[in-house]
């Protein structure tokens, strides 16, 4: 399996709200850096978060391009989620930086932004439905078993 697979099947088991499926994808010390929270250090504590944005947010991610070079991976993602205080579908933008070791994802380095202005964090300018990128029109709520 590529990277590029292993960060897919990642995506795949963050969609199903399953954090053990999510935490399988990570080593044990794995790291999960954000621009807007404090890290997420371990590979439960990481699933568990994910978990967490599942059942509490509709959270949804789309992998929307990647890009390997030896043991790193870089993404564009899009996450589709409700507001918790409004119910509110909401669309988020972002890029991921990924190190794997052993096959396995060993640091995230995740920026986001999101500001007043531009609350989806898009690239201003850029065609993001032309282009192919899951527009807020697109959003679903996960499937829930």
């Amino acid at each position: 399996m590529s990277h590029v697979d292993h960060i897919r099947s990642y995506y795949e088991a963050l969609n199903t709200g399953d954090a053990a499926a999510v935490s399988a994808h990570f080593t044990e010390d794995a790291v999960h850096y954000y621009t807007r929270l404090g890290p997420h250090e371990g590979a439960e504590t990481i699933g568990n978060y994910a978990a967490m944005a599942v059942e509490g947010i509709d959270g949804q991610w789309h992998l929307e391009n990647a890009i390997e070079q030896g043991d790193q991976v870089v993404i564009e993602w899009t996450m589709t989620w409700r507001a918790p205080d409004s119910g509110k579908e909401r669309l988020d933008r972002g890029t991921e930086w990924f190190l794997i070791r052993d096959g396995k994802i060993a640091e995230v380095r995740a920026y986001h932004h999101g500001g007043e202005k531009n609350p989806q964090g898009d690239l201003l300018g850029f065609d993001h439905k032309a282009r192919g990128y899951t527009m807020l029109e697109d959003w679903k709520a996960p499937a829930r078993g």
